[in-house]
């Protein structure tokens, strides 16, 4: 039963980084906008929480007056076998709370006079005259000119126009706040195309492992191994192809459209790029593809790069290296900079 039906130019569906990020974009352009998420705000979203310095420079630059709190971070250690090396970036690595992160987001796009509603994306209907009709779980039904898929990895507005779509699963669980540095382990032997991290927090440090192939018994016999006590587990699915719409007024962004970086399946700095530019292409009537093709050349050069990456000639060169850490350092400056 259809309770009541409401009109406006975009729902965006999905308030992580990548859809208040563009909601909040549109509502500066003026654009009429619903941010929709089945969450109740502040909800927990356990994540490795990694701004790199490309993604807090964008965000500073959508939003200057945002301001949040972030553990600065100044060192990375990788160990590869009985290899280990250390460096320190050329600037800080920020890890945030995503439960206090994305809530801070949603308050930003809020004080801009943005409108929110807790609802749960049921499916969306294409009219004969273009138009996109949502449909919620509680049968309300919201007519639109744009509708913005945010919805993370198990999009259901993705799901619904492409079918599932391939990714890998993460697992993670929060520890006791004990480290100063990012650290990284990678290994063909044991981990296949993946690895294990650990991410020091404001009030607490997280624990992950994603790879092919995981399992929750295989992460346990990773946090035994080194000596982690087993708390509660968690796990979330990271997208690793992105996704075009067969339509120009259906947007995927963020998780939804598959952007995370195909080597470190980092995802905030290509949420809130994303998030930017579909908002660009609403705004001047563009198609994404075009506004978006930059990302989409990164991602076929990301994908060249993480299959040499992570295959057994990849990660011995990557050992060798570790003898000269000016290269490593070099390397992964050049992988979290701002564009250019």
């Amino acid at each position: 039963m259809v309770k009541e039906q409401q009109t406006t130019e975009v729902v965006v569906v999905g308030a992580g980084p990548a859809g208040t990020t563009c909601a909040y974009q549109l509502r500066k352009a003026g654009i009429e906008c619903l941010l929709l998420d089945q969450a109740e705000f502040p909800r927990d979203k356990i994540c490795g929480g990694g701004l790199t310095t490309k993604a807090y420079t964008l965000l500073a630059k959508l939003m200057p007056d945002f301001k949040y709190d972030y553990q600065s971070i100044k060192k990375v250690k990788v160990k590869m076998g009985n290899t280990v090396f250390e460096f320190e970036p050329a600037d800080e690595l920020r890890i945030v709370s995503r439960k206090v992160f994305d809530y801070g987001l949603l308050q930003q796009y809020l004080q801009a006079g943005g409108q929110f509603k807790q609802g749960s994306f049921a499916r969306y209907d294409v009219q004969p005259d273009g138009r996109i009709l949502v449909t919620l779980k509680s049968g309300q039904q919201i007519l639109c000119n744009y509708l913005v898929g945010a919805d993370g990895a198990n999009s259901r507005v993705r799901n619904q126009m492409k079918g599932t779509t391939a990714k890998i699963l993460c697992l993670e669980q929060y520890v006791e706040k004990s480290k100063d540095a990012v650290e990284i382990e990678l290994s063909s032997e044991k981990f296949n195309k993946g690895y294990y991290y650990l991410f020091p927090g404001v009030d607490y440090d997280v624990v992950g492992f994603g790879d092919q192939h995981t399992t929750i018994e295989g992460f346990r016999q990773i946090l035994a191994e080194r000596g982690i006590k087993e708390t509660k587990l968690r796990g979330a699915y990271i997208p690793v192809e992105e996704v075009v719409s067969d339509l120009d007024n259906i947007i995927l962004i963020g998780d939804a459209g598959g952007f995370p970086n195909k080597v470190s399946y980092e995802g905030l700095y290509y949420a809130i790029a994303t998030g930017m530019n579909a908002a660009k292409a609403i705004s001047e009537g563009a198609p994404f593809s075009k506004v978006n093709h930059k990302i989409f050349k990164k991602k076929r050069r990301e994908q060249t790069l993480a299959n040499l990456f992570y295959s057994r000639l990849g990660l011995a060169v990557i050992k060798l290296l570790a003898r000269y850490p000016k290269v490593i350092k070099l390397g992964f400056d050049k992988a979290i900079s701002p564009d250019k």
